[in-house]
This record gives structure tokens, sequence and C-alpha cells, in this order.
């Protein structure tokens, strides 16, 4: 009996040890596990924004070519960080609706019917440009410039703009297009509908808000498989498609 006895105090006590063990363990992974994620959501917020400048290739040998086809043109967009430009004249994100249409005249289509009922939109077919303002106090807070006639059968009365001081002839790869900057597909970022650029230097640096262009140039992706079981491999930089159009907004961060 004195035997037996031993033997389950034996047991209790190697139990006890061991749900020690384990809890410590576990507090050290815990631990170890909250101590490797804060770098990592640290380099996420860092990653967030976009800080450098895009820069002309001055070396490429269209640079000039195209520069000075751009001047010629009747209609003349220049997308650049904070302000932008049509025909010289420059408006800004946050601009009222009644200096846009000072700069571009009377709307085609004056608050086109939107599902957000937050927003007014109006829209200028010609020029291929549609502007997005808040109902509230009317001020730009987004517009998209179409260089393709997919969607209403227009062509563009442009065929060159300036993004960033960088000529963007309509009949470029978005590849050949970073070939006339230093921008590269370590600098811009993708998701799977298109390129974009998030930056921060339009605002104070206590600001919430970026702008956030988007480079409307669907990815491309290998395929993995083949017939019914086709899937998205990796993302393929040495290819590009036609940037179809340039879309700009005032985004808050998240």
């Amino acid at each position: 009996m004195q035997y037996i006895k031993h033997l389950i105090l034996s047991a209790l006590a190697l139990n006890m040890l061991s749900c020690g063990f384990l809890e410590d363990k576990t507090k050290d992974f815990n631990k170890n596990k909250a101590t490797k994620s804060q770098p990592e959501v640290q380099k996420n917020m860092n990653d967030y924004i976009d800080s450098y400048d895009i820069i002309p290739n001055m070396t490429h040998p269209k640079l000039k070519l195209l520069s000075s086809a751009f001047k010629k043109q009747e209609h003349r967009f220049e997308i650049d960080r904070c302000a932008f430009k049509y025909n010289g004249k420059s408006f800004f994100i946050g601009d009222t609706m009644e200096k846009i249409k000072s700069i571009f005249g009377a709307p085609d289509s004056p608050h086109v019917p939107t599902q957000n009922i937050k927003t007014v939109r109006i829209q200028y077919k010609e020029l291929k440009i549609l502007f997005k303002f808040s109902e509230s106090d009317k001020k730009l807070k987004a517009f998209k410039i179409s260089f393709t006639n997919q969607y209403d059968g227009l062509l563009p009365k442009f065929n060159i703009i300036l993004f960033h001081n960088v000529p963007y002839a309509l009949s470029m790869t978005l590849n050949e297009f970073m070939e006339l900057s230093n921008l590269d597909h370590n600098k811009l970022r993708h998701n799977i509908a298109a390129f974009y650029i998030r930056q921060k230097k339009c605002f104070p640096t206590n600001s919430e808000y970026t702008i956030y262009t988007s480079l409307d140039s669907e990815p491309i992706y290998n395929s993995v498989g083949g017939g019914h079981i086709t899937m998205r491999g990796d993302f393929k930089p040495e290819s590009s498609k036609l940037i179809e159009s340039i879309y700009i907004k005032k985004e808050k961060l998240k």
C-alpha cells in the first residue's frame, strides 16, 4: 500500500512539473512571437508610403523627342506629385468645383449619378477626364484621365502626357515608359489590377492623408497548371501592358 501511495505521489509531482514546464514554454513562445511580430508591423507601416522622387532618364534617346512633341499638342496634361496642369493651368486635390470649371469649361455631364451619395462627379468626355468631388463642400478628391476608347468609343485628343516630367506616349507599355525614368519594379507597387504610388509629401508631416496614384496597366503573371485548373503564378516583371488610364485620389491612411 505504501508503495502504491509513493507511485501516485510521484506521478502527481511529475504532472505538476510537466504543466509548469509547458506553461513556461508557452509563455516563452508567445513572448518570442510578440517580439518577432513587432518589427514586421513597423516594417509594413514604413513601407506604406513611397518617399522617392520620379526623375526623367535624360540619357534615353526618346526623351527629348517625346518632350518636344508634347509641347506641340493642343491639349496638354501634366501630372506631378501634388500639382496637375491642363494647358499650363494648375489645379490641385482639394480645389473647388468652380475652379475646375474655370480651367476646363462647362462639363459634358454635370453631376453624374453615382451609387456613392457622398460624391459628385463631372465629366469632360472629349478630354477623357472625370472629376470626383465631395458632396458636402464640392472639393476635388479624385480624378481619372483615360487613354483608351474601349469604354466610350472616343479617341483621346492628345498622344502624350507628362507624368512627373516624364513623357508617356499612349502607345507605350508600362515597361517602356519606366525606361524613361528612374522607376523600376522594385519601386513601383502593384496589385492584381494595376500599379500604384502612394506619397505623403503633399500634406503636413502629421497629416493622415496621402496622394494615391494608380497607373492602370494590368500586371502580367505566369500561369500555373492548365485547362480548368489554371491558376495565377508569379508576377512577370519582364512583361507589361499599355497604361489604360491614370487615377489619382486623396487617400486616408489606415
